[in-house]
């Protein structure tokens, strides 16, 4: 293959298909790590064209829940680092300590929050994108 010419949100969409690819042949590891790298440049070109992207909204859901329980606000930055720690643990050497992770739930997360950045840069329906609903749900039949 010779000289490519790419933009950021072409590369997020051929890593998200890949992941979704993956996660459906049941290869949830690789699908955890390219989902990952879609969800951060999706997001990144969500926040840049001034929206706010998935991994925010779900940060400020569980501010707004601590709130809630605790009667004081959660520190954001905490909240994100938490979210993102598999997924960061898995692509880079971060702590050194083994993992004990669950890849299908982590891969599951991922790929929803890079599906959620994607739509919110080019809505509409995804036939890619409802083979990853189908597995998903059929992923959380069998562990409910």
């Amino acid at each position: 293959m010779g000289l490519v010419r790419l933009t950021k949100f072409e590369v997020a969409e051929k890593q998200l298909a890949k992941a979704i690819e993956l996660f459906c042949t049941q290869e949830p590891l690789p699908a955890i790590t390219l989902a990952g790298a879609a969800e951060e440049i999706l997001g990144k070109l969500v926040k840049d064209g001034g929206g706010v992207n998935a991994l925010e909204e779900e940060v400020k859901d569980r501010c707004d829940l601590y709130q809630t329980v605790f009667g004081h606000s959660g520190d954001p930055k905490v909240f994100a680092d938490l979210t993102n720690n598999p997924r960061n643990e898995l692509k880079h050497c971060m702590s050194g300590n083994p993992l004990e992770l669950n890849l299908e739930e982590e891969a599951v997360n991922l790929i929803q929050r890079a599906i959620d950045n994607f739509q919110r840069l080019r809505p509409g329906p995804n036939a890619m994108f409802q083979r990853f609903e189908d597995e998903a749900a059929a992923w959380y039949r069998r562990f409910s």
